[in-house]
């Protein structure tokens, strides 16, 4: 796999787990259930916070100019 294909995959990854997360924190009744209770409100807000360092590294180097 390329280097550039992979790094946009992460992106993807990361961007999705994110979202979840974010809707996690707002709509937890609706988020817990979808994921057998692996995702309340706890859990999401701390996914949350920790994704947004690897979410903002993978963004800058997906939107870095190419050569």
């Amino acid at each position: 796999m390329r280097p550039r294909r992979a790094l946009a995959l992460a992106l993807l990854v990361v961007s999705a787990l994110f979202l979840l997360s974010g809707f996690g924190i707002t709509h937890h009744t609706i988020v817990g259930p979808l994921t057998l209770g692996l995702l309340d409100k706890p859990t999401a807000q701390l996914v949350h916070t920790l994704l947004w360092g690897p979410f903002a590294v993978l963004l800058l180097l997906h939107c870095w100019p190419r050569r």
